[in-house]
């Protein structure tokens, strides 16, 4: 899946000598957390609400509204923002905008197209869509947690039992973290599986491979049976 796909456009911003009042209201009346910030229509640096919060009066008890409106109305934008941004490109995958957002401790970022202009941004929350999106989990049904041998086929013949079953894959996600040498979780989400035959397909699974856990997501069974 790349950013393209999941990115917000088109982006409200900001330009660099803009009040922090316009940024405030910008924010509330669009819902958002993130303003890019331009001169000239060029990307020079990010405001959040974080930002704004932290460039607020420090105790506003001692501040009457006319004083915080001031404060709001003469502090311009680029004050407060952080500059050079970190950015990604439309065609980055979702899996590197994680990383990217992870590595850098923020919560999003904009998406600059080939010539440099603001294509959109990208946020966690769109990142957590995307995830779940490719999880497969809005279709509920099973998941099931294995641990098969790193061999070519090993996956395969773990689906083809599914199959033999006639269950629906919705998704299918492995990795070798937390797996024994030589090994890697598997873990795939199915659905239309017949109950009255799960205890059968658990068995057959279990002579494929080792079976962790089940979830089932239709009546909140979880069951763990063997740990890594």
């Amino acid at each position: 899946m790349l950013v393209n796909d999941w990115m917000n456009s088109p982006v409200v911003t900001v330009d660099v000598s803009d009040s922090m009042h316009k940024a405030v209201n910008l924010m509330h009346e669009h819902k958002i957390g993130i303003l890019p910030v331009l001169e000239n229509g060029k990307l020079i640096g990010i405001v959040t609400d974080r930002d704004l919060k932290r460039s607020a009066p420090s105790d506003v008890v001692l501040f009457d509204i006319k004083d915080i409106v001031y404060h709001l109305a003469r502090v311009q934008v680029g004050a407060i923002m952080t500059p050079n941004p970190v950015a990604l490109r439309p065609d980055h995958t979702i899996e590197e905008a994680a990383q990217m957002l992870r590595e850098h401790n923020i919560s999003g970022c904009p998406v600059l197209d080939a010539e440099d202009q603001i294509a959109g941004i990208i946020t966690k929350n769109d990142i957590f869509n995307a995830l779940t999106s490719t999880a497969g989990i809005i279709n509920k049904g099973i998941q099931f947690g294995l641990l098969v041998v790193d061999r070519p086929g090993s996956i395969k013949e773990v689906t083809d039992v599914i199959r033999t079953f006639k269950a629906r894959l919705v998704s299918i996600l492995t990795t070798y973290d937390k797996a024994p040498d030589g090994y890697r979780c598997l873990y795939i989400r199915v659905f239309q599986v017949n109950r009255d035959k799960l205890p059968q397909l658990k068995e057959e699974l279990a002579k494929t491979a080792r079976l962790l856990y089940m979830v089932d997501l239709r009546d909140g069974t979880r069951e763990t049976y063997a740990s890594y």
